[in-house]
């Protein structure tokens, strides 16, 4: 077998290949959150744990997890207006150019020392789906491929030079799998019979098995971070009761939810497996690969093979879940097999033409599996990603400092997402209905999204009261009316009748899209006889461009019969108007509907945009 260490062509070929590589997966790296994306998963526990330092899901992959809070405030002080989304997913793209590198040294050693297979089989693997996929997308099964490769390279470097170091190398690596995912493990069984079969006498070492010991069991300390955080933070540790942080840590390492989602499914084929082998892999490549492990010496096919075996029984018996995951690193070692193979066909015919096949047999694997699978694997700007907007438009009403906001579940997770991991306005605080009489005990500003205002009353047993603080969000009381500033034209004091007075408005527009708002402010010089209704039109040369209208005053939550005297309540309206459109003046109309189906209006006005006409 050719060297590893590497000569300046070897590290050209590799360098250009990582980089083609990386261009790939930064060109398709995941930038948004889908709604269900936010609502649970592994991918949005993963991210949380990496920005918080908190636990991830059990057994809480320590040092994985703190390598991306490095990883994700690292990048996020040096590019403060990155994507947060992208800069985690960019953590998986780092393990991903890892595990690439590691296969290709595996794959050069394997094809001893033929650059055309290794780089056409590692472009080959970089653009199967599912490595393509955690490239780009925040999970740690990137990571597990490159523990993988380290290790199955540490036993070939082992094999073709013996020395202790090398041992005391896989005992780290391997006992990092107890640190991290711990069905990377599935290779130890073969790596120790590799190990006994080419030195049957190693047991008998007693310092260096002492040493491989401690060595494995090191990563183990890390666990005691997971303790910590757990103990600094109980709302972290989910759903359960425990009597104490050590029961709770105990359960949680044991990873008892992990363990209890396995289907332990037993009989006929079905789940996708095994027939998604072959199709992320193709036959011609799955062929290759095991062939492949039959050319070797007696000790790397019992490796390999056996390897292959613990993952297929295990992917056998839970191919209801997420088998397909899991198997991940059992790929690149069926590509090291098919490299050997190849090398062989290359070397069988030393005839330039028969390269050239063997060649445009490569390149027919890699174009067609990278065109299926860029559509799949793409996870940029996608149109589905749209779980933060909710959030984002609570955010662009400019709540007030310290304000806590009441909305809908995905209203909370998009705003929990953009404070905690985006960073922005860490002075608001999401609630849930259970929280609301806590903050306003605590003279804290509450606002309520338009959508929860219809329910938080009731949920929360207490009698709030809107005004509008924007088209979105309404600030609640339980008292008088809180204030809300609208910066308007000035002073305006306009008579409408029925004790109602106009006080202020604002016309503005909001984005080049086209988004205009209208904020009104109305006073009650005393209790209003009647419940009118208030419609809001945009005009632009007397002609309207639009037309909203509100069964009461605070986006139809607070009836003109509930002001009390003095009392102020603020409307707010968005429109959408035509490309272009700039309104000149709005016109404001108090009706109420008449048992007969007609109306009654009880005053209407025109109201001029200051600047405009």
């Amino acid at each position: 077998m050719s060297s590893l260490l590497p000569d300046r062509r070897r590290l050209i070929v590799l360098a250009l290949f990582l980089l083609a590589a990386a261009a790939l997966y930064l060109a398709t790296l995941d930038n948004g959150l889908t709604p269900g994306n936010l609502q649970g998963g592994d991918l949005i526990t993963h991210q949380y744990a990496q920005v918080q330092a908190r636990p991830s899901n059990a057994p809480g992959y320590p040092l994985y997890t703190l390598g991306g809070w490095l990883w994700f405030h690292g990048l996020r002080a040096l590019l403060p207006d990155a994507n947060p989304v992208a800069v985690l997913s960019s953590y998986s793209t780092f393990w991903a150019l890892l595990a690439l590198a590691l296969l290709f040294a595996l794959l050069y050693l394997t094809t001893a020392g033929n650059l055309a297979i290794t780089l056409g089989l590692g472009a080959f693997y970089a653009v199967t789906y599912f490595f393509w996929f955690y490239a780009v997308s925040t999970e740690q099964y990137a990571s597990a491929v490159a523990q993988t490769l380290a290790i199955v390279l540490l036993v070939h470097m082992w094999d073709r030079d013996p020395r202790d170091r090398y041992l005391y190398g896989l005992a780290l690596l391997l006992g990092l799998a107890l640190a991290h995912m711990v069905t990377v493990l599935a290779v130890l069984p073969g790596v120790v019979l590799f190990v006994l079969a080419k030195q049957p006498g190693v047991l008998r070492r007693g310092r260096l098995v002492a040493g491989a010991v401690v060595l494995a069991l090191l990563p183990l300390l890390s666990y005691a971070y997971v303790y910590i955080r757990g103990a600094q933070h109980p709302e972290w540790r989910g759903a359960g009761a425990w009597s104490s942080t050590w029961q709770w840590f105990l359960s949680f390492v044991s990873t008892r939810q992990g363990r209890g989602e396995l289907t332990w499914s037993l009989g006929p084929f079905d789940g996708g497996f095994p027939q998604m082998i072959w199709q992320e892999l193709t036959v011609v490549v799955l062929v290759l690969g095991v062939v492949g492990w039959f050319l070797w010496e007696r000790r790397l096919t019992m490796l390999y093979g056996l390897t292959a075996l613990i993952y297929l029984v295990f992917c056998y018996i839970d191919r209801l879940g997420n088998w397909y995951q899991v198997i991940m690193p059992l790929y690149p070692l069926i590509l090291a097999g098919a490299g050997a193979t190849l090398a062989r066909l290359w070397a069988l015919y030393p005839h330039r033409l028969w390269r050239w096949v063997l060649a445009a047999l490569l390149v027919a694997l890699i174009l067609p599996k990278a065109v299926e699978n860029y559509p799949r694997a793409n996870q940029r700007d996608r149109v589905e990603a749209t779980g933060l907007a909710p959030g984002e438009a609570l955010l662009a009403a400019n709540p007030p400092t310290g304000a806590a906001i009441l909305g809908t579940a995905e209203q909370r997770a998009a705003l929990d997402y953009l404070t905690v991991i985006g960073g922005l306005r860490r002075d608001l605080r999401p609630i849930t209905t259970a929280q609301v009489r806590e903050v306003l005990a605590a003279g804290r500003p509450l606002l309520v999204s338009l959508d929860a205002a219809n329910y938080a009353a009731a949920e929360a047993r207490m009698p709030l009261r809107y005004s509008a603080w924007g088209p979105d969000l309404l600030v609640a009381s339980t008292g008088a009316l809180a204030s809300v500033p609208i910066p308007g034209a000035g002073t305006v004091s306009q008579p409408l009748g029925d004790g109602l007075r106009l006080v202020g408005y604002e016309v503005a527009p909001k984005d080049p899209a086209g988004r205009w708002e209208v904020r009104l402010a109305f006073k009650a010089d005393s209790v209003p006889a009647m419940d009118w209704a208030l419609s809001v039109r945009p005009l632009q040369l007397s002609v309207e461009l639009g037309q909203q209208d509100h069964a009461a005053l605070a986006a139809g939550m607070t009836p003109t019969t509930a002001l009390q005297p003095g009392e102020t309540v603020a409307d707010a309206f968005r429109f959408e108007l035509p490309p272009g459109a700039r309104p000149d003046a709005v016109r404001l109309i108090l009706y109420r509907r008449l048992p007969g189906g007609s109306f009654a209006n009880l005053a209407e006005l025109v109201l001029p945009v200051p600047g405009e006409g």
